[in-house]
């Protein structure tokens, strides 16, 4: 005879109370393990000497993440739906809260940000010569000799 083993109703709530988040030694006195045993029968239950134990262990930790599993495309979805609902009501800026919250899901916006802070390009002769004078006392002299070239922009256009 060929007799499929099966958890006994204890080690199947052992299981089930470690899948759930709880300490082996909680599990294990949850599922009826005596208070003084819990340690050792929660490490042996758990251990390599239980496979069974320990694959239906997995098989929860794994069925409880694929149901939280967040999806691009369910998510997606739900923003079409709150979005169709917003425009059915009237409600247009939630419509178009939405619309963009999809966008920016699906990778369409890209939030870009520009610091414009001591950029030369924007900076007037003046300007640019303090900030080489200040960065010159701030670094101890590091900075080479600096020579100002003067430039007509009417002539740099030839």
């Amino acid at each position: 005879m060929n007799k499929k083993k099966k958890l006994t109703p204890k080690q199947e709530k052992f299981a089930q109370n470690v899948a759930s988040g709880m300490r082996k030694k909680d599990a294990a006195i949850g599922a009826g393990y005596s208070e003084k045993n819990a340690v050792r029968a929660g490490a042996v239950l758990s251990s390599d000497s239980n496979p069974l134990v320990k694959s239906r262990i997995n098989q929860l930790q794994t069925k409880a993440a694929n149901k939280v599993e967040f999806k691009l495309e369910n998510h997606l979805v739900d923003l079409k739906d709150i979005r169709d609902g917003a425009v059915r009501a009237g409600a247009w800026s939630a419509a178009v809260a939405a619309e963009v919250s999809r966008g920016k899901a699906a990778g369409l916006y890209v939030n870009r940000s520009e610091i414009n802070v001591n950029r030369i390009d924007v900076m007037s002769k003046e300007e640019v010569l303090e900030r080489m004078k200040q960065l010159y006392y701030e670094t101890g002299g590091v900075l080479p000799e600096g020579k100002v070239i003067e430039v007509d922009p009417d002539e740099s256009k030839e």
